[in-house]
């Protein structure tokens, strides 16, 4: 039950991730640097889902 509604909330909050404000016709595109901070998280990410998957494995 509890996953059910962490997977509905989860959906419903990302969903509001999507939306963005209407900009006029004369707003100039502004180029935004995402990559840099995003690929830190992506790689810590992946390093603490391998070291917890061989803590895993040591303690079976």
């Amino acid at each position: 039950m509890l996953r059910k509604l962490f997977l509905i909330g989860l959906v419903t909050i990302s969903s509001s991730l999507f939306a963005q404000a209407g900009f006029d016709d004369d707003v100039q595109d502004v180029a935004v640097p995402v990559d840099g901070g995003i690929t830190f998280v992506v790689a810590g990410a992946i390093a603490y889902g391998i070291s917890r998957s061989k803590q895993k494995n040591n303690n079976n």
